[in-house]
């Protein structure tokens, strides 16, 4: 049952998500051929058989086909002109073709769709920022063996300042910097405040063509560091040898066996390395420092290897983390347009760095994700909750938006280099050439479509 429910959760995540991002790019279009009076014939979400169609009064034909995987807004004066019956041309002739009006116009007309997609993503994050986000203030809560973390000297508690001289407020922020030096080739500067001092320290990591094949992970774990989780218990199961030693929720751990314990990950490992024996563990309740003795269980791990074990369980959510450890981003309305636009523009600039790392071999081409990756991302975002689904809106819709700007016949990028040419020759493109130039435009998005499905599919496998 809950496979069933996580299935449906995900595709219908993913129907919402693509249904927003491609209906506010192809109304885009639409507005503004409207704007210039342009008769529009077919606003169309998805592909295929059409499953629902109504036609306005302008005789503008809207309807949703079977596959979610696009869309189009099909304007008079395209190839699908010929394909209407006599009584229709009849009709068209009396209005305005896209052929009719000026370059300016069907450039304006033709860029409008990515612009909306723009917008999409200000509206998102304004959304975002104007209702609040909670993230992790970017403590080092492990730093794992042979990482470039070690090797820049990071230890558990060290608090990140910069990476390569731009500020880390939070742990979105160090995945967005750190993300922007995939496939690089030079040196990552670090500055981190040592843990429980005000010592600055500095450091300086090399990198050759770092994570330039398939990610597996975060980047910030590829660089070596997990968030910092504190030893604090937010469940203790019952009839357990924590329950028994009378330990509560909220209890924060500080010793094992004379151990200090720094961190959740600590004191798994402590815990681990003490299967059915005898301990006695030293944890702070409110303002009071308790010794409890504790007879510790033992379970077998994935490995075959007997390892201790309590029964309890740490911080699930970010809501159950302590406030000194919790960063908000809130703003009032003004405010929180300005950060929707600064967050736009550092997105888009990452996102065109990735495309160029990709041209460029940088990036391994299997990193392109197709609609089996969007939805199953799509689907995780929705559990996550309003905010993780609205950021994942805006992300794709950015995509999207600088997708359809590449010069690729047939897409909106595409169409504006024609419109240049025909500006610079000063008559019409030749229909042959316009021809070709979208035989073989489908045959590069169809290709890039089909390697992106191939790519989903070897990541099930």
């Amino acid at each position: 049952m809950d496979q069933f429910l996580n299935i449906l959760i995900t595709f219908c995540s993913f129907i919402v998500l693509i249904g927003i991002i491609i209906g506010i790019h192809e109304l885009g279009h639409f507005l503004v051929a409207r704007k210039f009076g342009v008769h529009v014939i077919r606003f169309k979400i998805g592909f295929g058989k059409t499953l629902l169609s109504k036609f306005d009064k302008k005789g503008t034909e809207f309807s949703i086909g079977l596959l979610p995987l696009g869309g189009y807004v099909q304007m008079l004066g395209e190839s699908s002109f010929l394909e209407e019956n006599e009584s229709k041309k009849d009709n068209y002739r009396k209005k305005i073709s896209y052929s009719d009006v000026s370059l300016g116009a069907r450039a304006f007309i033709t860029s409008a769709g990515p612009l909306a997609n723009f917008l999409l993503a200000i509206a998102a994050y304004f959304l975002i920022f104007l209702i609040g986000t909670k993230d992790l203030v970017p403590i080092v809560g492990q730093v794992n063996e042979n990482s470039l973390a070690m090797e820049a000297g990071l230890d558990v508690g060290d608090t990140i300042i910069s990476i390569d001289n731009k500020l880390i407020s939070s742990y979105r922020d160090l995945n967005t910097v750190l993300a922007s030096r995939v496939g690089e080739t030079g040196s990552i500067e670090v500055k981190f405040q040592k843990v429980q001092s005000n010592i600055i320290s500095f450091s300086s990591v090399d990198i050759t063509d770092w994570l330039s094949s398939e990610l597996e992970q975060s980047v910030v774990t590829s660089f070596g560091i997990n968030p910092f989780m504190p030893a604090i218990i937010s469940f203790v199961q019952k009839d357990s040898p924590a329950q028994k030693s009378g330990m509560l929720k909220g209890d924060q751990v500080l010793e094992v066996e004379n151990s200090l314990i720094e961190s959740w990950h600590d004191l798994v490992i402590a815990i681990s390395n003490l299967p059915d024996s005898d301990a006695f563990i030293k944890v702070q309740r409110d303002s009071e420092i308790l010794l409890l003795p504790i007879s510790v269980g033992s379970t077998i791990n994935e490995m075959g290897i007997k390892i201790g074990r309590i029964g309890i369980a740490g911080i699930s959510s970010i809501e159950e983390m302590p406030q000194e450890m919790i960063v908000v981003n809130k703003a009032g309305p003004v405010k929180a347009l300005f950060l929707a636009i600064n967050e736009t523009y550092r997105f888009t600039v990452l996102i065109l760095d990735s495309i160029g790392k990709l041209i460029s071999g940088s990036i391994s081409s299997e990193n392109i994700g197709g609609p089996i990756q969007i939805s199953v991302l799509a689907g995780s975002a929705a559990k996550a909750g309003f905010i993780s689904f609205i950021n994942m809106v805006a992300i794709l819709s950015i995509n999207l938006g600088l997708l359809n700007l590449l010069p690729i016949p047939i897409l909106d990028g595409g169409q504006l280099v024609l419109i240049s040419i025909e500006k610079l020759k000063g008559s019409p493109v030749s229909e042959v050439f316009i021809e070709y130039s979208y035989r073989i435009g489908l045959f590069l998005v169809v290709g890039l479509m089909l390697y992106a499905v191939f790519n989903d599919i070897a990541r099930i496998v």
